[in-house]
C-alpha cells in the first residue's frame, strides 16, 4: 500500500469519528450504546464497500505479479506520520485535561414554594466562589415590603424561611447580587 494511501485512509478516519461524534451528540446522545451501534453500522458499510469493490477490480483487472516488501516511508511521509501522531497525542490529552475543568463562575438559587394555604418557603443558596453578600427583598400583592434580609453566605451555604402568606396574595422575592438580580412569583 503506498503510503499517501495509509495518510489519506488515517485521516478519513479520524474525520468520520469526528463526524459520527457529531451526528450521535445531535441525535441520541454520545453514550456506549450509540457509539456501539454506529461503529457497528460504519464496519458492516466498509466492509461491504470492500468486498463489492474487491469484486469488480478481480472481474476487470488481470493479476500483475505484487512484491513484497518492508514499507519504506519516505522522509517527508514520515515526518507527516510523526507530525499526524503527535497531533493526534495531544488533542487526546487536551480532551482530558480540560475534562476535569471547573468552568462554571458559580450562581446562585432563589426558590419561594408555596408551603400550604397560608405560607410559603423562601430560600437561597450560593454556589458562588469565596463569599457572597445578598439582599433578599419579599413584597406582597401591590408592591408591599413584607421582609427584607442582608445575607452573607459562603460557598455551598444555603438560607431558608417560612414566611406568610395572606389568602389570595401573590408574594414576589428579588434576590439582589453584585450588579445581578433574580427575582421569583408565587
Amino acid at each position: 500500500m503506498r503510503p499517501d494511501r495509509m495518510m489519506w485512509g488515517a485521516g478519513l478516519v479520524l474525520a468520520g469519528a469526528v463526524l459520527i461524534g457529531l451526528l450521535l451528540n445531535l441525535v441520541t446522545g454520545l453514550t456506549r450504546l450509540s457509539w456501539a451501534v454506529a461503529l457497528i453500522v460504519v464496519l458492516t458499510a466498509v466492509a461491504c464497500a470492500g468486498l463489492v469493490i474487491r469484486r469488480r477490480r478481480a472481474e476487470q483487472v488481470e493479476h500483475a505479479p505484487v512484491r513484497h516488501g518492508r514499507f519504506r516511508p519516505s522522509p517527508v511521509t514520515g515526518g507527516f506520520l510523526a507530525l499526524a501522531a503527535v497531533l493526534a497525542g495531544g488533542a487526546v490529552w487536551l480532551a482530558n485535561a480540560s475534562a476535569g475543568w471547573h468552568h462554571s463562575p458559580g450562581f446562585a438559587q432563589l426558590w419561594l414554594t408555596p408551603a400550604t394555604d397560608t405560607t410559603s418557603t423562601l430560600g437561597v443558596r450560593d454556589d458562588f466562589p469565596g463569599e457572597q453578600t445578598f439582599r433578599l427583598v419579599l413584597r406582597g400583592s401591590g408592591g408591599k415590603v413584607l421582609g427584607a434580609w442582608d445575607l452573607s453566605l459562603a460557598e455551598g451555604q444555603a438560607w431558608q424561611r417560612t414566611v406568610a402568606r395572606p389568602a389570595g396574595t401573590t408574594l414576589t422575592a428579588t434576590l439582589g447580587m453584585s450588579g445581578q438580580t433574580l427575582a421569583v412569583t408565587a
